[in-house]
């Protein structure tokens, strides 16, 4: 059984966190097996590539750039979230300030129902985008909507006096908004050539949003003839919904437009996520190459001794090459849209992806090996289609041949003062450096011991050994001292995050947690106005100038 679990993918054993050899059970491997249909004892071959052996764009050296959560960048005239005119503005700020980019957090679009799911690494599509982050005021015919729109706006300027995000109370006055400009403006010029360049996923993604306004957001409980998008029983509906898809499609171009305008004003590192929700449009749409039954995860780890279950869908790596890798392509080009950079959330899974079966707990997966040498090809051609270089999150049990392939192909690595032993002096040139991941505690809440998990309070030592600070110093002091480290480090690009400048405890995300922690709900505690203003931010802008790190985003 071993032999033919090998064939079809499925590794034997892996070496755990702490260095022992976890071997795969024979139910694991069963279930494993069913779910990618291996009825046969080999795989079916994968077709190869007629690409060139060429590496990814190139990535900018000596620079440096923030790291945020979008939702939490809320100003005075947010609708009580983050949006891209708060991005636009802050880029705008940054890059006088001699940063060049901005990595942001997944920007996927949302199923458009109640309850509004807040994570950005579990969204309906990898491709299309949230409309929550929509300024609405800058939509073109809100002017036309002004009586209509001032009460909403006055409702959902009061969100922004509570720190938690209410995702489905700004969704309620967005979609009130949207729905007002749409019925006064509803062909903007330059909309029609959009849509149609978009091709047949944008009008899927419409009907799929138009039919989870009528039938709920679990589309595997819709009527029968319209659970795929290739039903000839799906025709009636779409005309009958005609309007509505209309609406979603528009959505999208203005969007688009948005994040075009954020763009221009400082170099954008989109996030793709390893996977996406299993009730959204992207499961919807590519349900006949995943395979059934599965979740994707991470085996236990140092920082997470139970393993991780992302439940995730995971896609048959046999299945890929006969769809022409269009659901990977479509990502990487989706998020490449208007940015600088792209990062691969768990880079990891181009080789191999921790799958666990239904009914077992993450301990219980195994790790099945995906097309590596594709995928690679195929993201070096779309980075340099782009122009946008690509880092990969490299984190975790990442084998080192791994990072090796990643480093020819010219993908970034991800280099963490968490993770890492050594003076930044000495880390990779071709990284880019940070303190931490919107999974890991803050400067803050280390260094005040208010981290929740109190196994990571060790990492104290590490702020102690880099800054040198006594332990009475200020948390932001201790913030800007180790950021000033990261900057005299060899890493190509250093990311600080807006928390850690601004003293924040609480981490946007605890992984393996749902309602124990206000994950991806939190807001920064001050408004954008006063975040230019702050003591962190500017002196950390001032460190990295000081140490000569550039806003050049020339390529090296």
């Amino acid at each position: 059984m071993l032999d033919r679990a090998g064939r079809w993918g499925i590794l034997p054993s892996y070496h755990g966190w702490q260095g022992d050899l976890v071997e795969t059970r024979g139910a694991t491997i069963d279930a494993l097996l069913a779910a990618m249909g291996a009825s046969q004892d080999r795989p079916p071959r994968v077709r190869r590539l007629k690409l060139q052996d060429e590496p990814c764009a190139p990535a900018p050296d000596r620079t440096w750039g923030w790291a945020i959560q979008l939702y939490a960048l809320r100003s005075q005239a947010s609708w009580g979230i983050g949006d891209l005119a708060d991005l636009r503005r802050f880029g705008r700020w940054s890059r006088r300030h001699g940063a060049s980019v901005i990595l942001l957090n997944p920007l996927g679009a949302q199923t458009p129902t109640v309850p509004y799911e807040p994570s950005p690494y579990y969204a309906s599509s990898r491709r299309f985008r949230n409309t929550l982050y929509l300024r609405i005021e800058e939509v073109e015919g809100a002017e036309r909507c002004a009586a209509e729109l001032e009460p909403l706006h006055k409702a959902a300027a009061e969100l922004n006096q509570q720190r938690l995000i209410d995702y489905d109370q700004v969704f309620q006055l967005k979609s009130k908004a949207l729905d007002c400009i749409f019925q006064a403006a509803p062909k903007p010029q330059g909309l029609d050539a959009w849509v149609r360049r978009q091709g047949r996923a944008l009008h899927d993604f419409a009907t799929f949003n138009a039919l989870a306004e009528v039938h709920g957001p679990a589309w595997r409980s819709w009527p029968a003839y319209l659970r795929h998008p290739r039903n000839d029983g799906i025709e009636p509906s779409r005309r009958r919904l005609a309007d509505r898809i209309a609406f979603h499609e528009w959505q999208q171009f203005h969007i688009d437009r948005q994040l075009a305008r954020a763009g221009r004003e400082i170099g954008l590192i989109t996030d793709v996520p390893v996977g996406f929700a299993a009730d959204g449009f992207d499961a919807w749409r590519w349900q006949d190459l995943l395979a059934p039954e599965m979740r994707v995860g991470a085996p236990p780890d140092e920082f997470f001794r139970d393993g991780q279950d992302w439940g995730l869908p995971a896609f048959n790596p046999w299945l890929l090459s006969g769809a022409h890798w269009e659901p990977f392509v479509d990502a990487i080009r989706g998020a490449a849209a208007h940015a600088a950079g792209v990062r691969l959330d768990h880079v990891m899974g181009l080789f191999r992806l921790f799958w666990i079966p239904t009914g077992m707990v993450a301990a219980e997966g195994a790790y099945v090996r995906y097309p590596a040498a594709p995928l690679l090809s195929l993201l070096a051609n779309e980075s340099r289609r782009a122009r946008a270089f690509v880092v990969g999150e490299d984190l975790g049990l990442v084998p080192p041949r791994v990072r090796e392939h990643l480093r020819r192909r010219g993908s970034l690595s991800y280099r963490l003062l968490w993770f890492e032993g050594s003076d930044p002096a000495r880390w990779p040139r071709d990284a880019i450096a940070a303190v931490g991941t919107h999974d890991l505690p803050t400067v803050a809440g280390i260094w005040t011991l208010r981290e929740p998990e109190h196994r990571l309070h060790h990492l104290r030592d590490k702020l102690v050994s880099i800054t040198h600070l006594p332990d009475t110093s200020p948390t932001v002091d201790v913030a800007v001292a180790a950021y000033t480290e990261l900057a005299r480090g060899r890493p190509r690009i250093v990311l600080a995050s807006l928390e850690d400048a601004l003293g924040v405890i609480e981490r946007p995300n605890v992984p393996g947690t749902t309602t124990e922690f206000p994950n991806w709900r939190l807001a920064l505690p001050s408004p954008l106005e006063d975040i230019e203003n702050a003591d962190g931010v500017n002196r950390i802008a001032g460190v990295m100038k000081a140490t000569g790190r550039s806003d050049n985003l020339s390529q090296a």
